[in-house]
């Protein structure tokens, strides 16, 4: 008979980045037994600092398919799969092969290892960057092996793509509920900087703060995105798991959007500084519009209300920038 600690054990694979940080701290305040895998590549210790003393964490890479036996060595109730390997647009172009086989290799491991000691649930967590970017401006839970994934994000789109079928055939063979989950445009304070290859806010939030004057923004500053904090992605992920869902992908993120300008303006306004905007027109500005259609996870989790507004959210990130030590940040190298 399963005991009660096998019930309430969770694994979370990336549990010391920005979105798996915040589930675990979730996970202990629902009183689970949390154990978290990271090679900590991306992830921090710090932002594990509130609960380190209420989990266990194993420090290894996943690609290490020995490392991953050890570290998936024994029963749980619910394995939540974060870990990946994605260091924004820039890092991407001219690696699309490299970041696909990185996370394939994490992928099968998984997987294999899971096979032999399978939990009683499993969340993975996929990308809305498996979309193609000539579909609608607010995105339905669309099937993805048509067309190519987000071109920008090409390789990790396939991967991407690849891990939610590989997902799919595991719980259909090994009886698992598997909760598929695709986040849009998600960030927050416990972003780990990774110099010239960040992504959009803390790059805009870092470049405003350094005293650039004019703040260059690409393209027309009228291109719309969604964007959720990472608290409230993790709240939403483990709604689904405690709301029973395995009936396909599920959209994590708001049907809402904000302009690139209007991302500009609110992060001068949070810093308080007065500069310049220059609209860089020459260079791209990616998809015009991509939003979220969330119909499908508000019919599985009615009355979802988000913590952190988006002002609240660049506030937050402002006080991350004057938390960060960039004298130690590089870019990724290859």
């Amino acid at each position: 008979m399963t005991d009660r600690r096998t019930r309430d054990r969770v694994i979370v694979t990336g549990g010391a980045g920005l979105i798996g940080s915040s589930l675990v701290e979730e996970l202990v305040a629902h009183g689970r037994d949390v154990i978290v895998i990271d090679d900590f590549s991306r992830g921090q210790h710090e932002n594990l600092v509130a609960v380190e003393r209420k989990i266990e964490i194993r420090d290894g890479n996943l690609e290490d398919a020995g490392f991953c036996t050890r570290a998936l060595d024994e029963p749980s109730d619910t394995v939540y799969h974060l870990a990946s390997r994605a260091f924004g647009v820039a890092y991407s172009k001219g690696r699309h092969l490299k970041i696909l086989q990185h996370n394939e290799a994490i992928t099968n491991n998984l997987l294999e290892t899971l096979s032999r000691n399978t939990p009683r649930r499993l969340l993975i967590t996929s990308s809305s960057c498996v979309y193609p970017d000539d579909g609608p401006d607010t995105i339905p839970e669309l099937p993805v092996f048509t067309g190519e994934p987000e071109q920008v994000n090409w390789g990790y789109g396939w991967a991407k793509r690849f891990l939610e079928a590989k997902s799919v055939l595991f719980g259909e063979e090994c009886n698992i509920p598997a909760t598929i989950v695709r986040p849009f445009n998600i960030y927050g304070e416990r972003y780990n900087w990774a110099g010239q290859f960040s992504q959009a806010i803390p790059m805009l939030v870092k470049r405003v703060l350094d005293g650039e004057n004019p703040v260059v923004v690409w393209g027309s500053g009228n291109q719309r995105r969604s964007y959720i904090h990472a608290h409230d992605c993790a709240r939403m992920m483990l709604a689904l798991i405690e709301a029973g869902h395995s009936g396909g992908p599920v959209n994590v993120g708001t049907k809402e959007t904000v302009s690139i300008s209007q991302l500009v303006t609110g992060i001068i306004a949070a810093t308080g500084l007065q500069p310049d905007i220059l609209n860089d027109t020459t260079k791209p500005e990616g998809r015009f519009t991509k939003s979220a259609d969330m119909s499908l996870f508000d019919s599985v989790v009615p009355n979802f209300n988000f913590n952190i507004t988006f002002e609240e959210g660049l506030r937050r990130m402002v006080n991350w920038y004057h938390a960060t030590d960039f004298s130690k940040a590089a870019g990724e190298s290859d």
